[in-house]
């Protein structure tokens, strides 16, 4: 079993890695069970990259768990952050019902790395009183996220990010029965509907969206180990979900092809299910192996 202290020294392991990433040095976990249960979500610091002053942290690690988990519930739950959390983490923890927070670095060792807490001496710590329940969890690893930043250079520039979402369009003959798979099947919400007399057009939401660019050779590879031959074309789609094997199941029960009779461990650690679906797309469905 994970103990608390493990969990706390993976947030900063994870905060020091948003650094190279160019990021702020933060980083949170939600873990089940008061902290004796598995990792339900995590977060990075975003603010940076997203120009979002509330994509700290503990609140990407909350969204992720609420989305995983279909619930805004959290209740028994704890956060292990890599820093003393802000009051805005605080509200969000225990508006989803998260039991305690525990944290690695101080506000001094945070103050120390260029990132101090702005306001009277004394109010953050009487606003500490009215929120979740703090508890510091001494790591010696604690101040690496905020040696690693000031020795990045990275300083207080702003990082541009002209590419706000990544939409895939797709041409779907039988628009009804596409809709219906992914929407329906696969749980994708409804984003927008803009059908008119014109046509037919529904945005659905596929949660966070990546652009992963690979070459004949990776994708020959990736094939070979979902499939056993090149088979994809020139797009695939990757969906994270909490368990391939049960949703691929599904989804072969309402229009999809198994391209591979059963789910694959990859040796990237993932538990991968390659489909021929709705709308003429390859789809590789992937959780975590464990």
């Amino acid at each position: 079993m994970t103990t608390i202290e493990e969990h706390t020294r993976e947030a900063v392991r994870l905060a020091t890695r948003n650094v190279a990433a160019g990021q702020f040095p933060f980083a949170a976990l939600v873990v089940a069970d008061g902290g004796a249960g598995e990792v339900l979500g995590t977060g990075l610091n975003t603010c940076r990259r997203d120009a979002d002053p509330a994509a700290h942290g503990e609140v990407e690690a909350i969204r992720d768990a609420c989305r995983r988990l279909g619930t805004l519930d959290l209740a028994g739950a704890v956060v292990v952050s890599s820093c003393h959390p802000c009051p805005i983490c605080q509200a969000v923890a225990g508006a989803t019902g998260i039991a305690r927070i525990y944290y690695a670095a101080t506000r001094a060792q945070a103050a120390a790395g260029g990132f101090g807490m702005p306001g009277r001496p004394g109010v953050a710590e009487q606003i500490d009183g009215l929120l979740v329940p703090l508890e510091s969890v001494d790591v010696a690893e604690a101040a690496e996220p905020f040696d690693a930043w000031l020795a990045s250079g990275h300083g207080s520039e702003t990082v541009a990010r002209p590419v706000h979402e990544l939409r895939v369009a797709v041409t779907a003959p039988d628009h009804e029965a596409a809709v219906s798979f992914y929407r329906d099947t696969l749980g994708m919400a409804t984003v927008a509907d803009w059908s008119s007399p014109n046509g037919k057009v529904v945005v659905l939401d596929g949660g966070r969206a990546t652009l992963e660019l690979i070459d004949e050779a990776q994708a020959g590879y990736v094939d070979s180990v979902e499939v056993g031959r090149r088979i994809a074309g020139p797009i695939r789609l990757a969906l994270e979900v909490d368990d391939s094997g049960a949703l691929a199941k599904r989804a072969r029960m309402n229009g999809a092809v198994l391209l591979r009779r059963r789910p694959v461990t990859t040796p990237w650690g993932d538990r991968n299910v390659r489909l021929a679906a709705p709308a003429g797309l390859q789809l590789t469905l992937f959780s975590p192996a464990d």
